[in-house]
């Protein structure tokens, strides 16, 4: 059996995606990419889920896809903060780190795109999201958190 340590930027990197904390019940969900389009006066704005929609397919195709600069465009002011606090800390430069650590994983598992995105819940400029990623059910999300900033849906899992 292999270990392989995975380095301070990567850890960085797959915390970020995963919000630190993994989801077992990912599995258990159907395939294919669905969004919950709501009925008139039920769950969260279509809008809402329209945009978070696009917002986690974008994210998850640039983190699979090796697309470090659309990837931190997507991240919330916040995390990119602890990004690069993370990132310091390691004796690496935030950016570079989180750049090293989307190609690592780009090269390690390859092109991704969620599937099964579900807006769970909407309230101001907070969402939680849930979604799988295609063929990686261990980078699988419930409750994700995500954050309206300037009018866009940015990945808030910190």
């Amino acid at each position: 059996m292999r270990i392989r340590v995975l380095p301070a930027a990567t850890a960085v990197a797959f915390s970020l995606l995963t919000g630190c904390s993994p989801d077992e019940g990912a599995a258990d969900r159907g395939s294919g990419a669905a969004a919950v389009e709501p009925s008139a006066g039920n769950g969260p704005p279509a809008a809402d889920v329209r945009a978070l929609t696009r917002g986690v397919e974008a994210y998850v195709t640039a983190y699979f896809g090796n697309d470090a600069p659309t990837a931190l465009g997507m991240m919330s002011e916040r995390c990119r903060g602890v990004l690069v606090h993370e990132a310091e800390h390691a004796g690496k430069r935030g950016e570079e780190a989180y750049a090293a650590a989307v190609e690592e994983i780009a090269e390690e598992h390859g092109p991704r795109k969620a599937t099964d995105v579900t807006v769970d819940e909407v309230s101001g400029d907070r969402a939680r999201v849930s979604y799988r990623v295609g063929g990686l059910p261990e980078f699988g999300q419930e409750g994700q958190p995500w954050s309206r900033e300037d009018g866009t849906w940015k990945y808030d899992a910190c």
